[in-house]
């Protein structure tokens, strides 16, 4: 990294943090109060005429002498990296797409946030593609898309490990990471596409089908919990939106006891019956039932969530 020392001649890649900010072309950071001081970064400037590589120059504040890389942890290298190549990537006309291969280890969450509203800002530009094993960043940059001014078209997709193969793709999130809508019609193709089993009376076959459909439900119906209650507080965010804590009162005494009775079906579903009641498998018109109770449960509180602001 270190380079000879001109003047910046080129805008700092800020990644939209307090302790990453534009000044003067440098892109500082750092803890405050620390010992060391913050760190600055600065891209030099080749004196020659001749087109050379990039070359970027980081060192601390307070004491400019000190080894950078004795002192920086894991995720402040990361930082710096990313921070020079969007500073790059700023002073080029070039509009290609850019992949970024889990771009947030080792980083705490305030900087996770920070990269993902970077890169959701970078989508406006480009098209950006993001390769990452940890859902609480795929929520971060959902987040961040969904509150950016001009939302980019976001598309998920999944890439799954088989017993000996890797590489299965899907055109949708891993299952904790999808809404209740995208999940019930999902059950409902898995419905059209099985329900054979039970038109042709392999009994065997159809039964795993309600154990899969019911037990995926049940789980729908505490995703579906979460984004009730997710306009204040989500799983895996740092955040408490207390400016919609009244979204809150839209639900009812009746709501809670629709969900817990739906829950309820569900989970009576997948439990076992003693063998001398010899009870036949639900019919798929049952399932069909509960998905639709499901998504209207889910849909019916959105709406009136959405409805509900503060005077």
């Amino acid at each position: 990294m270190a380079a000879r020392r001109t003047t910046p001649t080129c805008v700092a890649g800020d990644l939209g943090a307090d302790r990453h900010r534009r000044s003067s072309g440098y892109l500082q950071g750092g803890q405050p109060g620390s010992s060391t001081g913050a760190w600055a970064l600065e891209r030099a400037q080749p004196r020659s005429g001749r087109s050379l590589p990039p070359r970027f120059k980081v060192a601390l504040t307070r004491k400019p002498n000190a080894t950078v890389r004795q002192v920086l942890s894991e995720g402040e290298h990361r930082c710096v990296a990313l921070a020079a190549f969007m500073a790059e990537l700023a002073t080029t006309d070039n509009k290609s797409s850019i992949v970024f291969d889990n771009p947030v280890s080792s980083l705490d969450h305030m900087h996770r946030e920070a990269v993902a509203k970077r890169l959701v800002a970078e989508a406006a530009h480009r098209q950006v593609i993001v390769f990452t094993h940890e859902l609480a960043f795929l929520f971060e940059l959902n987040r961040a898309a969904d509150s950016a001014q001009s939302r980019p078209q976001l598309a998920i997709s999944s890439v799954a490990r088989g017993t000996d193969k890797a590489g299965f793709a899907r055109s949708e999130p891993p299952f904790k990471a999808r809404r209740v809508r995208d999940i019930a019609a999902s059950l409902t193709n898995q419905l059209a596409n099985e329900r054979y089993h039970f038109e042709q009376g392999n009994e065997d076959e159809w039964r795993k089908t309600v154990k899969s459909i019911s037990g995926t439900l049940r789980d729908t119906w505490e995703i579906a919990v979460e984004e009730v209650v997710g306009h204040v507080i989500r799983r895996l965010s740092n955040e408490v939106k207390t400016r919609d804590l009244v979204k809150l009162t839209a639900i009812t005494v009746a709501d809670c006891r629709a969900m817990r009775d739906g829950f309820g079906r569900c989970s009576q579903l997948l439990h076992s019956a003693a063998a001398v009641l010899n009870r036949p498998p639900p019919r798929p018109e049952a399932l069909v039932a509960e998905i639709d109770a499901l998504s209207a449960w889910a849909d019916d509180l959105r709406q009136r969530q959405s409805a509900v602001t503060l005077p």
